[in-house]
């Protein structure tokens, strides 16, 4: 899974020291208890799950850890965590080497120093399971694409093409939401602004800033709340 998009990099030094940087400070402080708690972040499907973890041992360039069950279940299917430890200025962000969901154990590498741009976002943004289909209409022209993710003020969504829009340009976005609860698709047609349009190659990601009217904000509030309940629900049972 490309999770770049949670974070941006802040690179000390370089990548290689950054790494060694964080992995001695791990080492020195073995000795202390306390310093080996940290807590582990991943945005599964969106929805953050965030449990303390503890370092178990340090080599050969990678980071051994006991972790919540669910916390290995999200990590087992999403293949990265951020790191947040008071040992350090930054989160971190890790790629997962090893994962062992029934003994609870990841082995991680290539960590890096990041600031972590989901924990900005002032409203739980979840993924669409599975992504469904969607246009972008500007000044008459619609650009086909796939949702992939919603929240009552932002969505993201993967298209083919490079659409050649600003940032800030108004543009209207349109698909069908599943409303699981009655089990039925509703028609939404919301007004965004284009934000960033993330990728160097096809697929690009378009992020989007949305202004839903009462009733759309109350449909994508329950679609975000039921998926939720799904995220969560799937986590206990593939731990348990």
């Amino acid at each position: 899974m490309d999770f770049t998009s949670l974070y941006t990099t802040r690179i000390q030094k370089n990548f290689d020291d950054d790494q060694a940087e964080i992995l001695n400070t791990f080492l020195e402080k073995a000795v202390s208890k306390e310093a080996a708690k940290v807590t582990l972040i991943n945005y599964h499907q969106g929805l953050p799950i965030m449990y303390p973890a503890t370092v178990v041992a340090v080599e050969r360039g990678t980071l051994d850890l006991d972790v919540h069950p669910q916390q290995a279940v999200a990590i087992d299917g999403d293949r990265y965590t951020l790191i947040r430890s008071k040992l350090f200025p930054y989160a971190i962000a890790a790629h997962v080497q090893y994962v062992n969901v029934k003994k609870h154990a990841v082995t991680l590498n290539k960590l890096c120093y990041v600031e972590i741009l989901a924990e900005k976002r002032n409203a739980v943004r979840l993924s669409l399971d599975p992504p469904v289909d969607a246009s972008i209409v500007h000044e008459g022209v619609e650009i086909v694409g796939k949702l992939l993710d919603i929240s009552v003020q932002g969505v993201a969504m993967k298209l083919d093409h490079y659409l050649e829009l600003e940032p800030g340009t108004d543009v209207s976005i349109q698909f069908m939401l599943p409303d699981l609860a009655q089990q039925k698709q509703v028609l939404m047609e919301l007004a965004a602004t284009l934000v960033n349009i993330d990728g160097q190659a096809s697929p690009y990601r378009c992020r989007f800033k949305v202004s839903p009217g009462k009733q759309q904000e109350q449909l994508i509030s329950r679609y975000v709340f039921q998926r939720q309940v799904e995220v969560i629900h799937g986590l206990k049972d593939v731990a348990e």
